[in-house]
């Protein structure tokens, strides 16, 4: 009985090593899963920080109008009131106290008037400038914005190759950002670097609507004073009917954001570093 017991030693060590092996198999494959997965994940980014930033431009420029009009409709508003208070004061000079001080509480109201219009033809300048980079769908280069990400590495991903397909008709910026990354056995065993996979993401980005009524004459919760308070050109101790009251006044805008939308079929077309 004792020589028998003396021959089954070492006779786990197959066992042993089948187990180590298999342990250490499972390690690198789910090694190398964790490295593609960590990898797909970064290219998912990429392509939704790109093609966020390629609509981007173009919703920018749209609220960058939206706030010229919203200056303009003030002014406007401005002039309105500053036409009828002078229309006022000379049909009504009891409203002020004597020939001299009707003709200063004029000059004041003509005075505001001046500025007003000035800052309306400023505006409405603006406008027509703006209006050249908005017309046709996507007119401000979205296209080069995408590109940027190959080269901007502090604020988007350099690591990929991007693709950029600009829709002009349904306003859409599609970006692939592509990579051929080394798979992570081949390193770990010494085999080189010839295994590859491709991590690939794809976004496409649209511009996104967020409509806003907006009065001017409530209040700003942060100094709890109006937007737009009461104007007086002549004077707090005047009447109302020489003053600029926005009170009646209601802005209704629509703003722009990149927002997601659904990608286009994929085709073959894309590049991968």
């Amino acid at each position: 009985m004792r020589v028998a017991r003396h021959g089954e030693r070492g006779q786990t060590l197959p066992l042993w090593t089948i187990g180590l092996a298999t342990m250490f198999a499972l390690m690198f494959f789910t090694v190398n899963y964790a490295n593609m997965v960590r990898w797909h994940i970064r290219a998912q980014n990429a392509a939704d920080s790109a093609a966020s930033a390629g609509i981007a431009t173009d919703a920018n420029i749209n609220n960058q109008a939206n706030t010229l009009i919203y200056a303009a409709t003030v002014e406007e508003t401005r002039m309105r009131y500053l036409l009828q208070a002078m229309a006022n004061l000379v049909y009504d000079p009891a409203s002020c106290s004597g020939q001299a001080a009707c003709d200063a509480d004029l000059a004041k109201l003509s005075a505001a008037y001046r500025v007003a219009t000035t800052n309306y033809t400023a505006i409405t300048l603006q406008m027509q400038n703006i209006d050249g980079l908005m017309g046709g769908g996507l007119a401000n280069s979205p296209s080069t914005a995408a590109g940027l990400a190959a080269s901007h590495c502090t604020v988007l991903d350099c690591g990929f190759t991007y693709t950029t397909t600009v829709d002009t008709a349904h306003e859409t910026v599609d970006v692939v950002a592509c990579k051929n990354v080394a798979t992570l056995f081949p390193k770990i065993l010494g085999l080189g670097t010839t295994n590859t996979f491709k991590a690939l993401g794809r976004s496409a980005a649209t511009l996104a609507l967020i409509p806003e009524t907006f009065l001017p004459a409530s209040n700003n919760p942060s100094t709890g004073k109006p937007y737009q308070p009461v104007e007086t050109p002549v004077g707090t101790n005047t009447s109302a009917d020489l003053a600029v009251n926005f009170q009646t006044l209601t802005i209704q805008l629509t703003w722009f954001a990149a927002g997601p939308t659904r990608p286009k079929t994929l085709g073959a077309g894309y590049g991968c570093s």
